[in-house]
């Protein structure tokens, strides 16, 4: 059995009902950001690999700016790191000829991050998975793991065995979704009107979320994300 240090967030997500590597990689995401903003944007290497990466990618800039945008009321950090970037980009293409050569761009640091956490996450799953039953069975009751996530899972598992645990897992979850999505559909239709709203009500929900992953907190980095910052996002209001 993992560390429970380790494995913090998995078993947050098991409290919150959502992909436990959904939450890590939500919380890998909300620590670099928040650590590029208060620390590293500052830092030379950093920097440099910022701007070998052309910036960050379209979703990791949207989080930077709620940031220091948004919360910070500020735009003095960002300025300064694109500013560092865009010389490098204007240095890079004086260096190209029509003949010869390529614009190279490095991978988003902050992908590349979250990436490596996840992976690291995984593995702590599988070790769950094969070592502590609880886990098991939280996992099974609550919303299993998104699609992606499975499939990620599932390339990194080293047995038999640990694809066995996982596909059993996700079975139990995508055939009790399956049957709340049946009875949410009955009770749309015209015979069952009147009927109350039972757990099934936010199924069409759940399953978007099982198949596209669940969206990260609204909240930006530098907000504390409350006790379960899952519960007010909006697309999550019934209509």
């Amino acid at each position: 059995m993992t560390s429970s240090v380790l494995t913090r967030w998995l078993r947050q997500g098991l409290r919150y009902g959502i992909c436990p590597l959904c939450r890590a990689h939500h919380k890998l995401d909300r620590e670099y950001i928040w650590g590029f903003f208060d620390q590293w944007s500052m830092q030379d290497t950093a920097v440099e690999q910022f701007a070998a990466a052309r910036g960050f990618c379209a979703e990791h800039a949207e989080q930077l700016c709620r940031i220091e945008v948004g919360a910070m009321r500020t735009t003095i950090g960002i300025t300064d790191v694109y500013l560092a970037t865009v010389e490098r980009l204007l240095e890079d293409l004086a260096a190209l000829r029509p003949d010869a050569g390529v614009l190279t761009q490095e991978r988003c640091p902050a992908c590349v991050y979250r990436d490596k956490g996840v992976a690291d996450n995984v593995r702590y799953l599988l070790g769950e998975l094969a070592g502590d039953s609880d886990f098991r069975e939280q996992l099974a009751a609550g919303s299993g793991l998104c699609v992606a996530h499975f499939r990620q899972a599932w390339d990194a598992a080293q047995t038999p065995e640990q694809r066995a645990q996982l596909t059993v897992v996700q079975h139990v979850v995508a055939q009790r979704l399956a049957g709340e999505l049946r009875e949410h559909a009955r009770k749309q239709r015209a015979e069952a009107a009147g009927e109350p709203a039972g757990p099934e009500a936010d199924s069409w929900q759940r399953a978007i979320w099982m198949t596209a992953g669940w969206p990260a907190p609204a909240q930006a980095a530098s907000v504390p994300e409350g006790d379960n910052p899952y519960v007010h996002h909006p697309s999550a209001e019934q209509p």
